[in-house]
């Protein structure tokens, strides 16, 4: 493989010599070999290792580069490696392989590991070893994708440290980046730079990683160990070939629609971020009003794939006004609210986007605060729980529509279930199935209707007499105290077990 002048230089410095590059700029070598004026096979490609620089007809005769014990007394125009510590030519060949070799290896390694079901760590490992420093492969949203494995991350600035903790650079770290124009700057850049930022403690090494000329992500070298050095940016260049190679091949890498604050809303919304200063950060940044309600929906695709997923939570954000990130299978959407009286709109527009890209959605209770979106999550989520256990197909449930079956869903069987019903209600069950007549479903009615008779009368489709016949009839077949408010809740409770019976136990089997 190819290496330039100027890496092969550092790497002999590294193994105690002192060595200069001249004129190298541009030059790389494959091949070394002791320098004979009457070989005439020399290629641009070869480093050429002699005691000292042939006379001018030999450099006429050799368009190559050279590595000498001696440097030349008058300036010269041909490419050449000063090395001092050698004895003689061998051991300076011998020094110069060694090098090329070790070079060779690394990057071979790195070959192979793009194949690897963990490559991208194995190259972030192997990189690292090479240039002596920390290094992080990062997507477009900043996550972090490969970091290397170190002891030493907490003696490195914390924006570095928080992204090896968390898993990706803070949003607001990236809108500062944005704002100061220096995130343009970066991802300017085609090859490998040294960039110092105002926003971390310590230099690092750039590489932005393009796939169909956008920027899919980058791979970083922090300066904490060692300098960075123009061979340790070459060496960057090259590993950044086997990373965005092992990026085309990794079949669950996807390119991300850029949205950067995609894994600071995973981490919020399933409780993993406790330090509350550092979320309303995040959500200042993200221009997130603290005070504001908010609605979170879950919407799951029927035919899954994380190409319909990408664009469903496109359509979302586009369309609907809200942020949205792709996440356990599902796209979870948040929503923003000035009054509580947006949500209708909300399940509107979940739904009509539910129709348009067949899938279903769950959606949670207003919360008084953008701050309770965790707690809103937890309520999309589990009335997705709900309706699977329960065989709810339809395109989109609220959670405070079946909420009430939740309690019923942590019973271990259907016996237990059984157990927990009132047994005036199992009576009445018994006796309807028995006598052909419907008991249960006007108490239901009454109770629901907060015992009103005229409302639960009309409901029913019946004369207020009938109704009170039904009552008095009820109280004879099942005697239950209904003044008594916690005897009253069972009761109600009960009779929805029993009306949503074949769902509740489906879960069971």
């Amino acid at each position: 493989m190819r290496h330039s002048l100027r890496l092969i230089a550092e790497r002999l410095c590294r193994r105690g010599y002192r060595a200069l590059a001249i004129n190298d700029r541009g030059v790389y070598c494959d091949k070394v070999r002791i320098w004979a004026q009457e070989d005439a096979s020399f290629g641009s490609d070869a480093l050429c290792v002699c005691d000292r620089l042939p006379g001018h007809s030999g450099l006429d005769a050799a368009p190559c580069a050279f590595a000498v014990l001696e440097r030349p007394q008058r300036d010269v125009r041909v490419p050449y490696l000063y090395v001092e510590g050698a004895k003689d030519v061998v051991e300076l060949l011998n020094a110069v392989n060694a090098v090329k070799d070790s070079l060779d290896a690394v990057l071979a390694q790195m070959g192979e590991a793009v194949w690897e079901e963990d490559g991208l760590y194995r190259i972030t490992e192997l990189l690292s070893q090479a240039v002596g420093n920390p290094v992080y492969i990062v997507d477009s949203s900043f996550k972090v994708l490969a970091i290397t494995r170190d002891a030493d991350m907490e003696e490195m600035s914390v924006n570095w440290m928080n992204a090896a903790k968390r898993g990706y650079l803070s949003y607001d770290l990236i809108a500062n980046l944005i704002r100061s124009n220096e995130l343009h700057d970066i991802e300017s850049s085609r090859r490998a730079i040294v960039v110092h930022s105002g926003y971390f403690y310590t230099p690092f090494a750039n590489y932005n990683l393009r796939l169909a000329g956008k920027v899919q992500g980058h791979l970083f070298v922090v300066q904490m160990y060692r300098s960075i050095t123009p061979g340790d940016l070459e060496l960057v260049d090259v590993a950044a070939a086997f990373v965005l190679r092992a990026l085309q091949i990794n079949p669950s890498f996807q390119a991300h629609r850029g949205p950067l604050y995609e894994h600071f809303v995973v981490d919020w919304i399933e409780g993993g971020l406790a330090d509350q200063s550092h979320v309303r950060r995040q959500l200042d940044a993200l221009s997130f009003d603290s005070t504001a309600c908010s609605v979170v929906a879950i919407l799951r695709l029927s035919v899954a794939g994380d190409f319909r997923r990408e664009h469903l939570a496109r359509l979302l954000e586009d369309r609907q006004g809200c942020r949205s990130v792709s996440h356990d299978g599902n796209v979870v959407a948040l929503f923003q609210l000035k009054r509580r009286s947006e949500k209708d709109d909300v399940v509107r527009k979940v739904e009509r986007i539910c129709q348009s890209q067949g899938c279903r959605a769950c959606v949670s209770d207003v919360q008084d605060s953008i701050l309770d979106t965790p707690r809103a999550y937890r309520q999309a989520r589990e009335a997705f729980r709900i309706c699977d256990a329960m065989n709810i197909d339809k395109t989109v449930v609220c959670y405070g529509d079946v909420a009430a079956y939740q309690p019923y869903l942590n019973f271990a069987s259907a016996e237990d279930l059984d157990a927990f019903c009132h047994p005036a209600v199992i009576t009445l069950r018994d006796y309807d199935e028995s006598h052909a007549v419907k008991l249960l479903p006007t108490l239901s009615a009454y109770l629901k209707n907060d015992r009103d008779v005229q409302v639960t009368a009309a409901e029913l489709y019946v004369h207020r007499n009938t109704l009170s016949y039904r009552l008095k009839r009820i109280a004879e077949i099942a005697p239950v105290d209904l003044d008594d408010f916690s005897t009253r809740h069972r009761v109600l409770e009960s009779i929805l077990v029993v009306e949503n019976y074949e769902g509740i136990t489906a879960h069971f089997s």
